[in-house]
């Protein structure tokens, strides 16, 4: 409805705003955590580091896969100069992306520091829905990822929107999103002390945040952005966020295995012994 705020004088993009207010919140959040969770705050930090910046590259990665029709249109546009090509580099991201590369970043972090960061990651998975909540709001403000037309009870009407058609009444699915990401933080918040397997936290995250895109992605009245009468975000949903949260869910602490291996840099189990699943990550005993 805002695309940018006026701070002292200066036009301050209302969708970047939100997403620095959801970082530092996130960010201590986590922080506050540590202590409970015998995790180093500074672990976290640099865990957080890693994630945030491979969340980035994936997140701009699956946008640039999603639209690479238009990519190859307006290339000359794009690369016209470099300002032109930062400022298209500067906007559009897609969230399954970001989960996805964010992922990647924990592996990575693990593997470069040599340290178990199946902790790490559990207290940062917990804060993923209370991000999106920011950042949805952020969409709402800026006019993305917008709804479908819609002239019922709570219907918004964009004016000067980026992205949405204006005047037209539209369905507020940023809003939606963002009540349904606050809730799933809660709940996992409510339900921390009940997690006894690894990443559990994160299956049940992925089990309720999935079901709920799946649905959601009726009401998105942005372009088409999948095939086959499904959107991207449907088909990661289905075949990939769902059936990962179930197994993490069912799966018996010996079956975790996997996960703990792959969140694990050490690797200096003794043979036949099972891993430790309570391990606590240590940047100092890495590299």
């Amino acid at each position: 409805m805002q695309p940018f705020i006026n701070i002292a004088g200066y036009e301050i993009p209302a969708y970047g705003m939100m997403v620095v207010i959801g970082s530092l919140l996130s960010i201590a959040v986590v922080l506050l955590r540590c202590r409970k969770k015998k995790i180093s705050p500074d672990d976290q930090l640099y865990f957080t580091a890693f994630i945030i910046l491979f969340t980035l590259i994936g997140a701009k990665l699956l946008y640039l896969l999603q639209n690479i029709p238009q990519l190859v249109q307006n290339a000359d546009v794009i690369f016209e100069s470099w300002s032109s090509f930062l400022n298209y580099m500067g906007g559009g991201f897609v969230f399954y992306g970001g989960l996805i590369g964010g992922c990647a970043g924990a592996i990575c972090y693990a593997k470069y520091f040599g340290v178990n960061a199946v902790k790490t990651a559990e207290n940062f998975a917990l804060i993923i829905p209370l991000f999106h909540c920011c950042g949805r709001i952020g969409c709402f403000l800026a006019g993305c990822c917008y709804g479908i037309e819609y002239s019922g009870p709570l219907a918004v009407t964009f004016t000067e929107s980026l992205g949405a058609p204006n005047h037209v009444s539209l369905f507020p699915v940023q809003l939606l999103e963002a009540g349904l990401n606050l809730i799933i933080f809660f709940l996992l918040l409510g339900l921390d002390s009940r997690f006894k397997k690894p990443l559990q936290n994160f299956g049940v995250y992925a089990v309720i945040y999935g079901s709920e895109r799946f649905l959601l992605e009726f009401l998105r009245g942005d372009p088409a952005r999948g095939v086959w009468l499904l959107s991207t975000s449907q088909w990661i949903s289905l075949l990939i966020l769902i059936p990962a949260g179930i197994y993490m869910i069912v799966c018996p602490t010996e079956k975790n295995f996997l996960i703990w291996k792959m969140l694990n840099g050490c690797l200096r189990e003794q043979p036949g012994t099972k891993p430790d699943a309570s391990e606590t990550s240590g940047r100092a005993a890495g590299k």
